[in-house]
C-alpha cells in the first residue's frame, strides 16, 4: 500500500479521474477485475471501496499526473503496492510496461481453452490491435441484455421536468442508451383521478454477463423505486411505475439487429411501482424473496425499497 506521505491525490482529483476512466458509470471493474463503486471512494468498509494508485510507483520516480494514475479497488492497490515491474492482484499476474512516454498495467498473457493468447489490448499499439482482430471470433454462447422501462405520469406537461428525470436516469444507470416516448400506444391504465400525460423511458443497460451484474441492475431499479416517493411528493410527477427485464440473444449480431425492436419498441403492462421478469428473478436474490409468489403476467411484482435510503430521503420530503 502506498505510504501516506507520498500520496497527494484528494477526493476531487479521484472523482475527476473516475469520470475520465469510466465516464458516467456508477460501478465499474478495475484492471484486476474487482468491482468498484463511485460512491465508495476510499471506503475500506465497503466491498466496492477504491482509491487511486500510481502506475509507475512514486518511490521509483513516478509522477502524480493523470497519465500515471489509475482508479482501482483498495485490495488491488494493496496487492500492487510499490512492486515493479511484475505483481499479482486478484489471483492474476500483471506487469507494468513502458508505452512511449508513459507506463501501463498489462495482464500477463494467458491462454484460452483453444490455446490462443489472451491479454489486455492497447489499441494505440498497432501490433496489438491487429493481433486482436485476427483472434476475434463469434461469441458462442447466449448474450443477456438488461433493460428498464419506466412509465412517468405528469398532470401538467413539463419538458424540463422530464429532461431532469432523464438526466437522473442517466446518472443512476450510467448509460446514454435512454429513449423516451409518449405512452399513447400503451393500453394499460394509470390509477389516478386526475387526467395525466404519460411518458415511457426505456433504459438499455447493456450486456449483463453474470448474476452479479444482474443483481446490480436490480439494485439500481430498487434504488430508483426508493426515490420515486420523493419525486411524486416534491415535483409535478404524479405516478412512476418501473419494470426491469432481460432479453437473450444468440449472437452479438442478433442483438444489434433486433435490440431496438425487442426492447425499445416492446410494449409492457405497467401494474406496480416495480416489477421484474422471470430472467431477472431467477438470476438474483429475488428468486428466494419471491419464492412463493406467482404471477400470471410477464412481470412479477417486486415493490421493494431500500429501508435506510427511504428513511434518509424522507427527511427531505
Amino acid at each position: 500500500m502506498m505510504c501516506e506521505k507520498y500520496m497527494n491525490v484528494n477526493k476531487e482529483i479521484a472523482l475527476r479521474l473516475w469520470t475520465q476512466q469510466f465516464g458516467k458509470r456508477q460501478k465499474a471493474h478495475d484492471f484486476a477485475g474487482r468491482e468498484i463503486a463511485k460512491a465508495a471512494y476510499n471506503d475500506r468498509n465497503s466491498n466496492y471501496g477504491w482509491n487511486v494508485d500510481h502506475i509507475f510507483p512514486l518511490l521509483r520516480g513516478g509522477k502524480t499526473a493523470d497519465y500515471n494514475l489509475i482508479c482501482c479497488h483498495i485490495l488491488s492497490n494493496d496487492e500492487k503496492a510499490d512492486k515493479f515491474p511484475c505483481f499479482k492482484a486478484n489471483e492474476k499476474e500483471f506487469e507494468i510496461r513502458r508505452r512511449q512516454n508513459h507506463y501501463e498495467i498489462v495482464e500477463k498473457m494467458t491462454f484460452d481453452e483453444d490455446g490462443n493468447e489472451d491479454e489486455i489490448i492497447n489499441f494505440l499499439d498497432a501490433a496489438q490491435g491487429l493481433r486482436c482482430w485476427k483472434h476475434c471470433k463469434p461469441y458462442s454462447g447466449q448474450i443477456f441484455v438488461g433493460y428498464v422501462k419506466i412509465k412517468v405520469g405528469i398532470s401538467n406537461i413539463s419538458h424540463q421536468l422530464l429532461d431532469r428525470y432523464g438526466k437522473f436516469l442517466f446518472e443512476l444507470f450510467g448509460t446514454e442508451s435512454i429513449f423516451v416516448e409518449a405512452a399513447s400506444r400503451y393500453n394499460d391504465r394509470m390509477y389516478s383521478l386526475q387526467p395525466m400525460q404519460s411518458y415511457v423511458f426505456t433504459v438499455i443497460t447493456g450486456i449483463v454477463p453474470t448474476k452479479e451484474d444482474t443483481e446490480n441492475l436490480l439494485d439500481d431499479c430498487v434504488t430508483l423505486n426508493t426515490y420515486s416517493a420523493y419525486f411524486i411528493n416534491k415535483t409535478g410527477i404524479e405516478n412512476i411505475q418501473i419494470v426491469c427485464g432481460m432479453k437473450t440473444y444468440d449472437s452479438r449480431f442478433d442483438m444489434l439487429l433486433n435490440c431496438n425492436k425487442d426492447i425499445v419498441e416492446k410494449q409492457v403492462q405497467f401494474t406496480d411501482s416495480l416489477a421484474i421478469d422471470e430472467l431477472v428473478k431467477i438470476n438474483t436474490s429475488a428468486e428466494k424473496e419471491l419464492k412463493n409468489n406467482f404471477s400470471s403476467s410477464e412481470f412479477c411484482p417486486y415493490n421493494f425499497v431500500f429501508t435506510k435510503l427511504k428513511k434518509d430521503i424522507g427527511e427531505y420530503t
